[in-house]
């Protein structure tokens, strides 16, 4: 009772930490998500017609789907691509296998404008890519579409945050057991029934641990939009930043803002029921991994 007791106050100044400084912001941004703006006066009157006016806006359904549908497509194709990587680290590298985690890494270690600067310099209509194209002629003039457009935009994302999936899926690899692959080989089964069947259902919770690290950052992603994405970069989240500063209409701007954390939070619980219910998963939650 006494260790107990002496846990919770070495806890407490981490919980009155999260409260204040997560948990407090939120609860006041759902409450100004109910109120509504008159000129430049916040009227703090409880209504829902901030969220009646998401759902019946078909700009505002239009954002909302658009960054959740890129946040599936860079989750999936970072998953393709990761998938490979983080096995070949995991199970066939031994001595550099922390010298290429931290190359991994590397990118990460400069600021967000630097790797997005250093992309437009690569697609640019003068661009790296550009001029080797038509110096090697494969190309006459520049392909403007290179940039300021959804595929650069989805280029760079997959860039950004490739690094936290195959780290998802490293350590799912570390926790595979290799003797479960050889069993399945001796029991006849082939290189691609003892994937499906052994080592993908095995690899799911870091596929959607993964997964949701690259689906929320890509969705919350402001930057990459804006400075490589051209007229394709309006976002939700751009939309939410214009309301909160020149509309001067927090409270819209709040309830958008807490409908994207709602329809987050509904996937989170979905992804987590995946984990659990997957072989690894119900393992781990029964405490006999």
């Amino acid at each position: 009772m006494e260790t107990s007791r002496t846990g919770a106050w070495l806890a407490l100044p981490v919980y009155s930490a999260v409260a204040a400084l997560c948990v407090a912001p939120l609860l006041i941004l759902l409450a100004y998500s109910f109120f509504q703006v008159s000129f430049v006066e916040i009227i703090k009157e409880p209504t829902l017609k901030n969220y009646a006016r998401i759902a019946g806006s078909e700009t505002y359904r239009w954002l909302i789907l658009k960054a959740f549908g890129s946040g599936l497509t860079i989750s999936v194709v970072t998953a393709i691509i990761g998938y490979p990587v983080a096995w070949y680290i995991a199970k066939r590298v031994t001595v550099m296998k922390s010298a290429m985690l931290t190359l991994l890494l590397v990118p990460l270690y400069t600021g967000d404008l630097v790797r997005i600067f250093a992309w437009r310099m690569l697609l640019g209509a003068e661009g790296v890519l550009n001029t080797f194209l038509m110096w090697t002629g494969a190309i006459r003039e520049p392909i403007e579409a290179l940039l300021f457009s959804s595929l650069a935009t989805h280029i760079v994302l997959t860039y950004n945050y490739l690094p936290f999936m195959v780290l998802g899926l490293w350590l799912a690899f570390e926790a595979l057991d290799d003797r479960l692959l050889e069993a399945a080989s001796d029991l006849g089964a082939g290189k691609m029934s003892a994937f499906r069947r052994v080592m993908l259902p095995l690899t799911v919770p870091g596929l959607v641990a993964g997964g949701m690290m690259v689906f929320v950052m890509v969705v919350g992603d402001y930057l990459t939009p804006q400075l490589v994405g051209g007229a394709s970069g309006i976002t939700i989240v751009s939309a939410i930043n214009d309301l909160f500063g020149t509309a001067f209409d927090w409270p819209l701007g709040s309830a958008i803002a807490w409908t994207m954390l709602a329809i987050l939070a509904l996937l989170f619980c979905a992804a987590a029921l995946i984990v659990s219910r997957s072989t690894l998963g119900a393992a781990l939650t029964s405490g006999e991994a």
